[in-house]
């Protein structure tokens, strides 16, 4: 356990497969039936408000409530209250008009994802025609219809912060630590970007990074989150990204950085510019495309290398073998350079008022190296990483009344990543990787290379629609449903260098071998949520239900202690079953005063398990999964698990929300999650003696904390914002590859059975920002 202050400052049940089938057709009827009547947004705000005459109070009926410069408005009812649906978050000027009362607006109107941004006119009597008054709305401190703990951040915030990514904005928020969100592990975070889940499935990270200067709203969910969102654990970055507006707008960085210290000896050439320097060059283009104006684009790219501040002489080439003969000519090298392209584009188009479209494309590009300090003298030995990823989306927005509409959502996405010293495997300069390996185990490498080489790739399709509607001035219901099917494609072989180098010629471990590792395995999901936003008063209550099925869609060795089917006695193979569950949320928000809110929250939460715990290891041949092993008798490998069930948390919530004075408030939240179903490993003997780990549900945990934010308004020329953590992070493993790793010894070692602090255990963490002119 540790404390850490950071401060930043700148200017201004499994069941049958088919009975779950039955499951999914009834959903889907379901959510078909109630579709016509009404739902709930993810990636919009609402803006609702009464209007009242300001010479007696009485409410207007029939007042025109519009957006400026937005297809977006409304209709007063015979109560003055209107409501806005389906409003990209953003900063607006709203407009109340109405015959012969003065046309009233009021700007900088700040619209949040999922919430509702109040916005209330007094009208007066008109005397001079075509007079105007003009209000400058101010943002609440406090967020009244807030059942969890969430931070929304600005596009406009987000310029103010000295951060190059968002995900330095993520560690900023309360009840992140290092990436992990209230003390759970990391993957156990979804991402969307406009409203559409970018997790890699292999290991649930995010699969593409998109730039600040993409962003127009950033949501970090940290606590108790709605049915809408599955698969997470810990936490949802929900991004949504800038449109084109009517207005051209440019604008291009640059920035170069170096590395300085005075510990020379230990890190070598980091003494000026130039030597080590990392350049990063970014720009952004926004506006009507020139010939068809209707049609807005969006677009920015980024492109950043760095030399990193691992410097050596390469004394050594992969060729030598001895210590007292180098052919390196010593001149210092970059011993972990990187380079990182990215694009992102998007097209925006109202066919009509009513029907919107969004195209987007994302694309990145990565390489890199990583420090080996065994090849510190030879950095030519070591493997270069590359990584491709794109993603393109559909999304179709159409509102077909002025209190329903639905969104249409299509994504394709791919991710690569790919390791190798050298790119053609025949490559004659492989070597044996005993090549240059010194007889000390104290000194560096001189000579040899790296040997293992891998690729894998994931391909995602989705097909998401979501249905909204504001029943009355109550309820606000969401339905939806998604598809997800998956390609994971995964290669790792290690070369058989010692009888390449009798042969004359590269020699590949078996195709069916623990020297090799080789699948493409299909999985694929589906979700469904129906959400019910209720708003009596200043009285809030989110209740939602989500239902998640999962399939792995593959087979494993039925005789776990035969697992590589080497006799006529084997029962075979068995298919692993589908996975479903049914979670419920519940956050309820309620005044204690005019200034002050409390909220409470409850929700049980699922996440399906990484791709590369289910399907590693295992190899199909001829239409069988095995487990192949290695030919001695050591536990050495790690198998995975197709029937791995789903990683489970109960969270438990209660915060405060308190203007302190108009310019001052605080957010007080307690939190409990009792974490189970982790993925941990068990070690297995087969009949022949071998031994070998595999991926099953045992591990557990439980989290318990506090967090306390302090937010000083923008005024008088500073704002600021001071956050506090404090958490108690337990569990008995804080990796899943615990118990491998204590039986790697002899004897073994004894597992935990009991709660122990996690490794990211940190209790406290103090987080300051503040902002100046």
């Amino acid at each position: 356990m540790e404390t850490k202050l950071r401060c930043f400052l700148k200017k201004r049940k499994v069941s049958k497969p088919h009975s779950n089938y039955k499951k999914i057709w009834m959903v889907i009827l379901l959510i078909v039936i109630s579709s016509f009547i009404q739902v709930f947004a993810a990636t919009t705000g609402k803006i609702a408000g009464v209007v009242v005459q300001k010479s007696n109070g009485e409410p207007m009926p029939g007042v025109n409530i519009y957006l400026e410069g937005s297809p977006y408005g409304a209709a007063t009812d015979v109560d003055g209250y209107y409501y806005i649906l389906n409003v990209p978050p953003g900063t607006y000027t709203v407009v109340a008009q109405m015959v012969g009362f003065k046309k009233t607006k009021v700007t900088r109107v700040k619209v949040n994802v999922d919430l509702t941004t109040d916005t209330h006119f007094k009208l007066e009597e008109e005397i001079l025609k075509g007079e105007t008054i003009v209000v400058v709305a101010e943002r609440p401190l406090i967020q009244k219809d807030l059942t969890s703990s969430a931070a929304n951040i600005s596009a406009d915030e987000i310029a103010e912060l000295p951060v190059s990514s968002f995900n330095e904005i993520i560690e900023l928020q309360a009840g992140v630590v290092d990436g992990h969100f209230r003390g759970g592990r990391q993957g156990e975070v979804s991402y969307l970007i406009d409203g559409i889940p970018v997790n890699d499935p292999y290991d649930n990270s995010l699969s593409i990074e998109i730039e600040n200067s993409s962003i127009q709203n950033l949501e970090v969910i940290s606590g108790t989150f709605n049915a809408e969102y599955g698969q997470a654990m810990s936490g949802v970055i929900n991004i949504v990204t800038k449109e084109g507006g009517n207005d051209y707008d440019f604008s291009a960085n640059y920035y170069q950085s170096s590395h300085f210290t005075n510990h020379d000896k230990i890190f070598p050439e980091l003494n000026g510019f130039g030597s080590n320097s990392a350049n990063d060059f970014q720009f952004s283009l926004s506006g009507p495309l020139p010939v068809f104006k209707k049609l807005k684009f969006f677009i920015t790219g980024r492109m950043n290398e760095s030399d990193g501040h691992y410097f050596g002489p390469e004394l050594y080439l992969p060729s030598d073998e001895l210590f007292f003969m180098p052919s390196g000519d010593s001149s210092f090298v970059a011993q972990a350079p990187s380079e990182r392209k990215s694009l992102h584009g998007k097209l925006t188009y109202y066919i009509l008022p009513s029907l919107k479209v969004n195209y987007s494309y994302m694309m990145e590009d990565r390489f890199n190296r990583y420090y080996s300090h065994d090849y510190r003298l030879n950095p030519s030995g070591t493997k270069n990483h590359y990584n491709k990823a794109y993603n393109h989306s559909f999304i179709l927005s159409h509102t077909f009344s002025n209190r329903t509409y639905y969104d249409l959502k299509f994504a394709n996405s791919y991710n690569e990543y790919e390791g190798y010293v050298y790119k053609n495997p025949n490559d004659i300069r492989y070597l044996d990787s005993d090549n240059g390996r010194p007889s000390s185990g104290y000194t560096f490498r001189q000579g040899g290379n790296e040997t293992d080489r891998y690729k894998r790739h994931t391909t995602s399709f989705l097909a998401k629609m979501d249905i909204y509607s504001q029943v009355n001035k109550i309820h606000k219901i969401g339905m939806g449903f998604q598809y997800k099917k998956h390609e994971v494609n995964n290669f790792w072989t290690s070369l058989d260098m010692e009888n390449s180098a009798e042969n004359d010629e590269i020699i590949y471990p078996a195709e069916f071998s623990a020297g090799r590792e080789e699948y493409s395995k299909e999985p694929y999901e589906f979700s469904a949520y129906i959400q019910d936003k209720v708003e009596y008063n200043s009285f809030i209550i989110n209740v939602g239900l989500r239902y998640d099925y999962f399939n792995a869609n593959t087979s494993m060795p039925a005789d776990l202690k035969n697992p590589e089917l080497l006799n006529e006695f084997t029962t075979g193979t068995v298919k692993a079953s589908a996975k479903s569950q049914i979670s419920p949320r519940l956050g309820v928000a309620f005044p204690i005063s005019s200034k002050g809110v409390i909220h409470v929250s409850y929700g049980h939460f699922f996440q399906n398990p990484d791709a590369s715990n289910l399907y590693e290891g295992i190899t199909d041949q001829d239409g069988v999964s095995r487990y192949y092993l290695p030919y001695d008798a050591n536990l050495s490998t790690v198998k995975g698990n197709p029937d791995l069930k789903s990683e489970r948390t109960t969270q438990y919530e209660m915060g405060l929300q308190q203007e302190l004075t108009n310019l001052l408030a605080i957010d007080f939240n307690v939190f409990y999650r009792d974490i189970r179903n982790l993925t941990g490993t068990e070690i297995i003997e087969t009949y022949d003696t071998k031994k070998y780990a595999r991926y099953i549900n045992q591990d557990y945990g439980n989290i318990r904390g506090m967090t306390i934010s302090l937010e000083k308004r923008f005024a008088g020329h500073w704002g600021g914002r001071l956050d506090y953590t404090y958490q108690i992070a337990e569990g008995n493993a804080s990796d899943p590859l615990s118990v491998f790793y204590d039986n790697q010894s002899y004897p073994p070692r004894e597992s935990e059975k009991s709660l122990i602090p996690l490794d990211w255990d940190q209790r406290s963490t103090l987080t300051f920002s503040l902002i100046s002119i």
